[in-house]
C-alpha cells in the first residue's frame, strides 16, 4: 500500500505491518494507524508515521536503551485492549522532542506508547509514577550510560 508522508514522500507499506492504536494517541484521537520507520540504520531513533495524514509523524525510541532504568508500572486497565496475556509480550516506545539543538532532544517517559506486536495493537498510556516526566535529557542519559559501561 503507498503511504504519502510529509517527511520521506511517498512510502511503500505492507498492511501487516501497521499499528493500530484503537484510542488513538493523546491529542489524536482521530488517527489510528501508524507505521513505525527507521530513521538510519543501527541508530536508536524511529519516526511512527500516521497513515492517514500525512503530515503526523513523531520520533520514538525504546526508552530503555537511554534509561536503562526505566520501568513502568501498568495497571491491568492501563493494558486493556492490547490483548497481551503477559507484559511480557509487550514494546515500549515513547515520543521523542527533538529541538534545533538536537543535544536537548527529551523524550517522554510519563506516557509510553504500549505496543503488542504480534497482534500490531497500541496505546499510549499515562502512568503515575512521579520520577517521570514529559522531558527528560536523552543525550545526558546516554553519556551517563556510555560513562558506566566505558
Amino acid at each position: 500500500m503507498e503511504v504519502p508522508t510529509k517527511r520521506f514522500g511517498t512510502i511503500n507499506v505492507d498492511e501487516h505491518k501497521i499499528l493500530r492504536f484503537p484510542e488513538g494517541l493523546i491529542g489524536f484521537p482521530e488517527y489510528r494507524r501508524y507505521i513505525v520507520l527507521d530513521l538510519d540504520k543501527g541508530g536508536f531513533l524511529q519516526w511512527l508515521q500516521c497513515v492517514d495524514e500525512a503530515s503526523l509523524g513523531f520520533v520514538i525510541l525504546d526508552p530503555r536503551v537511554p534509561f536503562v532504568d526505566y520501568d513502568p508500572v501498568f495497571t491491568p486497565e492501563d493494558l486493556e485492549g492490547l490483548e497481551a496475556s503477559s507484559a511480557d509480550e509487550l514494546v515500549l516506545l515513547c515520543v521523542v522532542t527533538v529541538p534545533q539543538d538536537v543535544k536537548q532532544m527529551t523524550a517522554n517517559l510519563l506516557a509510553p506508547l504500549v505496543i503488542n506486536p504480534a497482534k500490531r495493537l497500541g496505546k499510549q498510556v499515562i502512568i503515575s509514577d512521579p520520577k517521570y516526566t514529559t522531558k527528560h535529557q536523552v543525550f545526558s542519559a546516554l553519556r551517563n550510560l556510555m560513562k558506566r559501561t566505558g
